[in-house]
């Protein structure tokens, strides 16, 4: 049998004992609907998932209304799927399965450059190195394939295939759901009159997806090339993660889905994943099931992965520490006025440290400590309904993890003020604990967020998931530009920004650092953000912009040697890399031959 997410145990109970909607989908929202994919359907809806099982027997003795999204034959058993809600305690006690992972939301990590990675150099050479025999699969908000640097100089697409998952059509021929369209199809658009009464994508209003693909492999053909891509002969792949514009950017389950078709797509030509979104839920030392799935995509040749670490170094969204036996430990986490969406922390701590968790809400109420393998649910006195559920061994790791989850209950918002999280140990062995909040998903860092207070909080240890994956190339911003022209003090230094490491376990992240402030590329056409120096460009900031750098330059390496793995791959750019950074966690900068990137001293 095996384990349920937390997540998904407490949606479980927050429709048990409840009559079965059948009034239509506003009826049948459960709690933490917009935490773990809910989508609705019959009965209590369905949910996206991934399943970790040592074969598809699971598959045959669910509903009519689930399904398997990615069933491709894997050395790990990594799977996804969409399951029926009441169909989920089944599912985790199958024989053959080991877990059943929520599908988390990600969030897009946005927050000259050419010149800093030095591909103008390789662009330039008597034999050039500009891509070419490589694809750039970009996994995003999707594209605006209208736009110039995505096209040949006979006008057709540069576009290999375009899986747009959000379309309003439950899968064709070759995807389980959305439409993709291949280069054909794109060609035709751009021979009609109206391109998109063919071909109905765009990017959304924010093009991050766009932007992001401009950076990577933009052939920029006007302007002198000043804004073309690092790997402007490469071919794209594009998938559109469905999301919501400028908040969030697909979930867990549907970017494995997303990976796996770009790698299977490419193949057998080598191809770079760019993936520029992430979430803080998991251990954040690749323990996740989306992470163990990259690491296996990423182990064959002539597959990389590159993720942006995050932006989430100032957001106060991490807290750790070392507890010592009969000691406690109190975390304060700040609520601020009009929070009407669920709070979700997780706490990890080693399996051999017998460490309690309690919580006192704003209005006074405290609850039991829980201990390891237990779970406790209270309601405040404001309302609120908290679950603290304490997994040992969690994710097969041998470690512990507390979720601890805040609904408003009866209430019509979280309460507002300090919540205090109490640690207390009783035996410990090594007494380390690291505590993230969870971003929200209709949190687009516009309002004030809820955050661990400042004698709480830790910057370190902020790398976000997937990017915590041993094999996938997780990378860091540093400055090329300054926001203010006048100052040029802080230019080469990682962004105030860019989310640290280590991970959990110690193990160095992020791998690389590369430009991520006001970095000018690709505007889409259909975008709201302001104009560059010219209508079809725009500057935009975060290690969305940096990570994209480090994928046109490990498609520069692979267009040499298309044989390398990720992890060769990374250890080129690492070695062909600029010395800088700041602090012992401080990425290398790419400034490779290949592109810039950076080491610590």
């Amino acid at each position: 049998m095996g384990t349920l997410d937390p997540r998904l145990r407490h949606l479980l109970g927050s429709v048990a004992g409840r009559p079965v909607p059948s009034g239509g989908a506003a009826a049948a929202v459960p709690a933490l609907a917009s935490r773990v994919a809910w989508r609705p359907g019959k009965g209590w809806g369905v949910v996206d998932v991934l399943i970790r099982s040592a074969d598809l027997s699971w598959a045959r003795k669910l509903g009519p209304t689930d399904m398997v999204t990615s069933d491709t034959v894997n050395k790990i058993g990594v799977y996804t799927g969409r399951v029926a809600v009441d169909q989920l305690e089944t599912l985790a006690r199958h024989e053959s399965v080991d877990r059943v992972e929520a599908s988390r939301p990600l969030f897009p990590e946005l927050n000259v450059s050419r010149d800093d990675v030095r591909a103008g150099a390789l662009h330039d050479n008597p034999t050039p190195v500009r891509g070419s025999g490589v694809v750039v699969a970009v996994v995003d908000s999707g594209i605006d394939y209208t736009h110039p640097n995505f096209r040949h100089d006979d006008g057709s697409s540069r576009i290999l295939y375009l899986w747009d998952q959000g379309a309003r059509v439950w899968g064709d021929a070759w995807v389980p759901y959305g439409i993709d369209y291949t280069k054909a199809d794109l060609d035709r658009a751009l021979g009609a009159a109206d391109p998109f009464a063919v071909v109905p994508h765009s990017d959304d209003e924010v093009g991050h997806g766009t932007h992001v693909a401009g950076i990577a492999a933009g052939n920029e053909r006007s302007a002198m090339g000043m804004y073309s891509g690092i790997a402007p002969e490469a071919d794209l792949i594009v998938v559109a993660l469905e999301g919501t514009p400028g908040v969030t950017l697909g979930t867990s389950a549907r970017l494995a889905d997303a990976v796996e078709y770009a790698v299977n797509q490419a193949a057998p030509r080598p191809v770079v994943v760019n993936i520029s979104q992430g979430t803080n839920g998991g251990g954040h030392a690749g323990e996740t099931l989306i992470e163990q799935k990259l690491d296996e995509l990423a182990s064959r040749p002539g597959v990389v992965i590159v993720k942006s670490a995050g932006n989430e170094r100032d957001w106060s969204v991490h807290a750790g520490g070392r507890i010592g036996a009969r000691q406690s430990v109190t975390l304060d986490l700040l609520v601020p006025r009009g929070n009407r969406q669920d709070e979700i922390a997780e706490i990890w701590f080693g399996g051999d440290d017998h460490i309690t968790v309690a919580v006192q809400a704003p209005s006074g109420l405290v609850s039991r400590a829980v201990a390891p393998g237990q779970r406790h649910t209270f309601t405040t006195i404001a309302g609120n309904d908290v679950t603290i559920d304490s997994v040992p061994d969690s994710a097969g790791t041998g470690d512990t993890s507390v979720t601890l989850i805040v609904t408003a209950g009866m209430a019509e918002e979280i309460e507002t003020g300090t919540w205090q999280i109490r640690l207390g140990a009783d035996q410990v062995c090594d007494g380390r604990y690291d505590a993230w909040i969870e971003r929200a998903p209709e949190d687009d860092g516009g309002r004030e967020h809820s955050r661990f207070a400042d004698g709480s909080c830790d910057p370190s240890r902020t790398i976000t998931i997937p990017g915590t994956a041993r094999r996938v190339i997780t990378v860091g911003s540093h400055v090329t530009r300054p926001r203010i022209l006048t100052d040029a003090s802080g230019l080469g230094r990682l962004s105030p920004f860019s989310s640290s490491g280590p991970t959990r376990l110690g193990a160095r992240k992020p791998d690389l650092s590369a430009p991520g402030e006001v970095i000018v590329s690709a505007r889409c056409s259909n975008s709201a953000m302001p104009f560059g120096p010219d209508p079809r460009h725009t500057a935009l900031s975060g290690t969305s912009m940096a990570a994209s750098h480090v994928a046109g330059a490990a498609a520069l390496v692979l267009s040499v040697r298309p044989d390398l793995t990720g992890e060769q791959v990374k250890q080129l750019l690492q070695v062909a890399a600029r010395r800088g950074g700041a602090g012992p966690d401080a990425p290398t900068t790419t400034g490779a031959r290949a592109g810039s990137t950076s080491q610590p001293r």
